[in-house]
């Protein structure tokens, strides 16, 4: 018989499991459903005492309380609705009270207090504050009632107290005890349950917060590393490229027979190549670890699409297709403010690949203004090709790192397929998004919105720097410039010599570190320094700050240009803040320096 209990008691803990997940509701349900296993256990001993020696309404009022309690545990059970049925029970107990004082009592007995006390535990513990005060208050208010009238008249409706025997009388009182003790047991013991699990739960949530802690510092460790590595892999692989590019470009100025041209430019272009994976790689690593850097500052965005187009539409040529440009007259004059370099790597890597991907017909750049105000200028950059065209199903994959359209697409045009995921990372970081319309066989069409600040101007694309120029006022060519070359690497050396000779510039120096620079720079009179920015002893960020410190203003003023074969994220930063006034990277154009170096005899 006891096994047979037991199972079914932990069949309705079971069942009671399933109705609840949270553990303080488990300890609530239990607490109703054995309250009223135990409230049939209790009319089972009184319904027979009632009957045999009365009174017959207690007889009747115990049967009553049997039958009800029984349906509500199967209530309960059957269709978990236990805080319906909880307030039903409470609800009959309050009548307890209130029909012990009306009908059967006629006064508070101990039994009375014993049910409201049981009340007001049960409501607090399965109901919460609100419904625990709400259940007191009703529950106490016999108490009070009787109180004020008692001495002058009983609260009755004319009907007598009805005699209770000691029998059911002591059973009574000793069931509602332990029912008060079994409540306090019964739901503390969950309580506490419940507590040494949170704390289980807070200690865990500690230990798994100082690993996740231990892990993240570990990521960060460990990204960190592998920017620093790639950033030295990148020194190291861009330095000799420098020294490759920079004697191609030599060997091709030095007017080279028709058969050591090609092989000169095949050789440039292969180098060029891998520049470009190596800056592409580097460029993806950057926008992933959240350090690629963007600039804000004033350009023309008529001339940098002018240049764009002109820069690449020898490549279109080669190909024998057309590169088109179609600028709205709204740009014209207009200077806007963003980062020119980051959208040239777009606009240049999107053309590129329609140009790549286009045998006949012709590539277009167009920029169409689509709103505008006096400062603001919402612009929308189309690239559209008459090309081989994206399938449907391909179309969302080409953007992801790593990925082109097929493997035949690979194989026959190559490329990392890294250059639209650095695209759509570049935009994003303007604020933009990359659009795509294409169908196979008949072309493709990027296109974006970007919204710049804007205003009118006929100036030069970035400000000319305003230092360094003192003793330039009556130079007319290259060749009369005293540039002082720091650098210890003694294959650019050289470059840069062939460069120079083929400009007519004569060297005035070469220093191979920090020290010998700022030596050279307090005894002679420069117009420009070539700063190489990674140089044993001092470099060259130390060797400009001291140079600007100089007590001649002549001297501490020389123009310097930084070059620089790292990738370092905030490089032009640092150049600026160095004190220097502008930046190469290495491996250079060559007619990127002629340039820089004609605009520094300009400025006068």
């Amino acid at each position: 018989m006891s096994n047979l209990l037991k199972r079914v008691y932990n069949k309705i803990l079971e069942k009671i499991e399933r109705l609840e997940s949270d553990p303080i509701n488990q300890a609530r349900v239990k607490m109703l459903v054995l309250g009223l296993a135990v409230n049939l256990v209790f009319c089972a001993f009184t319904i027979p005492i009632y009957f045999f020696y009365g009174p017959r309404l207690q007889f009747l009022r115990s049967l009553v309380v049997f039958t009800v309690g029984l349906g509500l545990i199967f209530v309960v059970l059957k269709w978990n609705v236990w805080r319906g049925v909880s307030h039903t029970a409470i609800a009959l107990l309050t009548l307890l009270i209130w029909s012990n004082l009306v009908f059967y009592v006629q006064g508070i007995n101990l039994p009375t207090i014993q049910f409201i006390f049981i009340i007001i535990v049960y409501s607090f513990y399965a109901h919460g504050l609100k419904w625990g005060v709400f259940y007191g208050t009703v529950n106490i208010l016999p108490v009070i009632i009787y109180t004020v009238f008692d001495g002058q008249q009983y609260f009755s409706l004319n009907v007598s107290p009805q005699k209770i025997n000691l029998p059911a009388y002591l059973f009574v009182v000793t069931y509602n005890f332990g029912l008060i003790i079994y409540l306090h047991y019964h739901f503390f013991k969950a309580f506490n349950l419940n507590i040494v699990k949170l704390t289980e739960a807070g200690l865990n949530l500690k230990l798994l917060n100082q690993r996740l802690q231990q892990s993240m510092e570990e990521a960060q460790r460990s990204s960190r590393a592998k920017m620093d590595f790639l950033s030295t892999m990148s020194h190291e692989l861009r330095t000799p490229l420098n020294g490759v590019i920079g004697l191609s470009n030599v060997l091709l100025l030095n007017s080279p027979r028709e058969d050591q041209e090609e092989n000169m430019r095949i050789l440039k272009f292969s180098a060029e190549n891998l520049l470009t994976l190596i800056n592409d790689i580097l460029d993806f690593n950057k926008l992933n670890s959240g350090k690629f850097e963007m600039e804000d500052i004033p350009f023309n965005l008529y001339l940098l699409l002018q240049n764009i187009s002109a820069g690449l539409r020898l490549s279109a040529q080669k190909k024998g297709i057309q590169l088109n440009l179609d600028i709205d007259p709204l740009l014209y004059n207009k200077m806007v403010y963003g980062d020119p370099t980051r959208l040239t790597q777009v606009l240049i890597n999107l053309t590129n690949n329609a140009i790549k991907f286009t045998d006949e017909g012709n590539v277009e750049i167009k920029a169409e203004v689509i709103e505008h105000s006096d400062h603001i200028m919402d612009v929308r950059v189309s690239v559209k090709d008459t090309g081989i065209g994206i399938p449907q199903d391909h179309q969302k994959a080409i953007f992801e790192p790593f990925t082109q359209a097929s493997k035949s697409t690979n194989r026959k045009f190559g490329g990392t397929g890294l250059g639209l995921a650095i695209v759509k990372g570049i935009l994003e970081k303007l604020g933009s998004q990359i659009n795509l319309i294409s169908e196979r066989g008949t072309g493709t069409e990027f296109f974006f919105n970007i919204k710049f600040s804007c205003s009118d101007t006929d100036g030069d694309i970035i400000p000319a720097p305003a230092i360094g120029n003192k003793i330039l006022n009556k130079r007319t060519s290259l060749g009369e410039l005293k540039i002082l070359v720091a650098e210890d690497n003694p294959i650019n050396v050289m470059v840069i010599k062939k460069l120079f000779m083929a400009w007519n510039i004569q060297p005035a120096a070469i220093a191979q570190n920090g020290i010998e620079v700022l030596e050279m720079v307090k005894s002679n009179n420069f117009h420009l320094v070539l700063m190489d920015l990674h140089m044993p002893e001092m470099d060259g960020y130390e060797a400009s700050r001291q140079i600007r410190q100089l007590p001649d203003k002549e001297k501490s003023s020389v123009h310097i240009i930084a070059l620089s074969a790292s990738v370092s994220e905030d490089i032009n930063s640092k150049v600026r803040k160095a004190g220097m006034n502008d930046y190469l990277p290495k491996p250079f154009n060559p007619k990127d320096l002629q340039e820089k170096l004609s605009n520094l005899l300009l400025m006068q």
